[in-house]
């Protein structure tokens, strides 16, 4: 069964939202922007995250790989969940 980047997405939302009384009272969430620029998360939040995303979806989160460019966004983190997963499908 192939995971779809919208189940990762609910699936991160949720989380955020459960761990965080701004964000779960927010109408939308800022899908495109920095959640720790917005102040929304700080770096126990970024570790804590990345924590929950490799035990939920058995993937490995480099730390090279936790930056602006791949982190920096929920829909930055939903693909890179999404890429993870693709990967570690092709190698079964």
């Amino acid at each position: 069964m192939s995971i779809t980047s919208l189940e990762i997405e609910i699936d991160l939302l949720q989380y955020l939202k459960r761990g965080n009384p701004i964000l779960a009272n927010m109408k939308s969430m800022p899908m495109d922007k920095s959640l720790v620029e917005l102040g929304f998360i700080d770096s126990f939040g970024i570790i804590d995250l990345v924590t929950y995303l490799e035990n939920k979806w058995k993937i490995k989160i480099e730390n090279e790989e936790i930056t602006q460019d791949k982190f920096g966004s929920i829909n930055k983190m939903v693909n890179l969940v999404l890429k993870k997963l693709q990967i570690k499908n092709n190698e079964y």
